[in-house]
């Protein structure tokens, strides 16, 4: 028996110098209430972030979509230029055939009075132009920055 109560005080001693053991447990249960109303805050603020994310997100989207849409309205357009680019490029094909004559409706032509016409003198080709020569590209050092040059032509580079 005096085994059971030395057992007992020293148990009631220990709890009375650490009084924090069972006030604890007692605030656990307040502090859950006050987490769990401030996990449903927290829930709350997230999904509204959630949302906005989403919203932001298809907002971009969208945008993307027009751009790629604009680039291939540019991209057809460029191809349409540079086809008409070539097209002027290239050397006009000349007309093989004369145009017919324009003639009324059930009025004889006389054939002698209008002497035939050429191909060749109805597609006129305008001479080519002679370009000016080029002028001799410089020899030897060059400045590029404005800075003086001190070396002659003639001098090797380093």
């Amino acid at each position: 028996m005096a085994v059971v109560l030395a057992l007992a005080g020293a148990g009631v001693g220990y709890v009375w110098l650490n009084p924090g053991l069972f006030s604890q447990s007692s605030g656990r249960e307040d502090g859950d209430a006050d987490s769990r109303s401030g996990d449903k805050a927290i829930m709350t603020e997230l999904l509204a972030a959630q949302q906005k994310t989403a919203d932001d997100l298809a907002a971009v989207d969208r945008a993307i979509a027009d751009q790629q849409e604009q680039l291939k309205a540019i991209v057809g357009q460029l191809a349409t230029l540079n086809s008409k680019i070539d097209a002027l490029k290239s050397p006009a094909p000349q007309a093989s055939v004369a145009p017919a004559p324009l003639t009324a409706p059930n009025v004889a032509m006389p054939s002698a009075s209008v002497p035939p016409v050429s191909p060749a003198a109805t597609a006129r080709v305008a001479p080519k132009q002679k370009r000016p020569p080029r002028a001799p590209a410089p020899s030897g050092p060059i400045s590029v920055g404005g800075a003086p040059l001190n070396a002659t032509p003639d001098a090797p580079v380093r």
